[in-house]
């Protein structure tokens, strides 16, 4: 990737909302705090209730977790909320950037991809509009976290300040050690994840393979030729070597290589070195140690 470009790649991160837990119902809700509070559902022994909190809307966002502290406490005063636990928790990276969506669409789909591969992930998809075929969001989910990366100018209609976002959400936890949780836990699983980088490309490759196999003599035609297609889905090859390999699968491609480096020269596929994931998530993590750190 181009050394500038991804100098551009900055974030600033804050938490978004928040699930906490805690005994009782909750029924009187100062008006002060009330618009902070945008869920609350009893649990089926009717002796708990979990609360959605945002705490971005009582006096606007919120981006230094000592002010995080102070407005999230000032909320569960206001909703009477003594005893909880935190269950679910969001971290948001945004940037402001209107261009940023676009431009690193690509890399965070590496990023994400790196972190289903990793932890076997199952529910992994991509969303795009109806209409006009732009993407607008990579997810995955599973039972213990969730990671999105969204166009959040498209998503919010243009109402909020950030034009993209990536997504930290933790769930299955059960205390209320937030820094612990979006610094040790969530840097660990990034750690692991850039080391399964070429499981990311095998992953990808083999159903390029199928698909282009299958669909190479579909009739109405899908692409008339494997250059159309490697341009078709060059969103998914994400480096010379994975390139290379998936070139190497087909038996009309003589020399896997060279027909590599001239795909690139002639149609500037764009490919990622590991040093540019290290960068991309060192900056999710300074971004995180910046919020907890102020």
């Amino acid at each position: 990737m181009n050394k500038q470009k991804l100098e551009n790649y900055n974030l600033t991160g804050s938490i978004h909302t928040l699930a906490v837990r805690s005994p009782g119902i909750i029924e009187d809700i100062q008006e002060e705090v009330s618009p902070c509070i945008i869920a609350s559902s009893q649990t089926k022994n009717g002796t708990t209730t979990t609360s959605i909190i945002n705490v971005n809307k009582l006096m606007g966002d919120v981006f230094a977790y000592s002010e995080f502290e102070t407005v999230f406490d000032t909320i569960l005063a206001g909703a009477g909320i003594g005893e909880y636990n935190i269950v679910r928790a969001d971290m948001r990276f945004d940037s402001y950037d209107k261009e940023h969506y676009r431009q690193y669409a690509k890399l965070n789909r590496y990023l994400i991809s790196a972190l289903a591969v990793t932890y076997k992930v199952k529910n992994a998809y991509r969303s795009t509009n109806l209409f006009t075929q732009k993407q607008l969001s990579i997810a995955i989910k599973n039972k213990y976290f969730e990671c999105e990366n969204y166009d959040k100018e498209a998503e919010s209609e243009g109402a909020d300040a950030a034009a993209s976002r990536l997504e930290e959400r933790s769930k299955s936890w059960n205390d209320k050690d937030l820094k612990r949780e979006f610094t040790e836990h969530w840097f660990d699983r990034w750690d692991k994840a850039i080391e399964n980088l070429a499981t990311v490309q095998k992953t990808y490759n083999d159903a390029l393979e199928q698909l282009y196999k299958s669909d190479r003599h579909a009739y109405p035609c899908r692409f008339r030729s494997l250059t159309d297609f490697l341009i078709q889905y060059q969103d998914c090859i994400f480096c010379k070597a994975q390139m290379v390999d998936l070139l190497s699968r087909f038996e009309e491609v003589k020399n896997p290589v060279t027909r590599a480096e001239n795909h690139k020269k002639r149609y500037g596929i764009e490919y990622f070195s590991k040093k540019d994931v290290q960068q991309a998530i060192g900056e999710v993590k300074r971004a995180t140690t910046e919020f907890f750190e102020s």
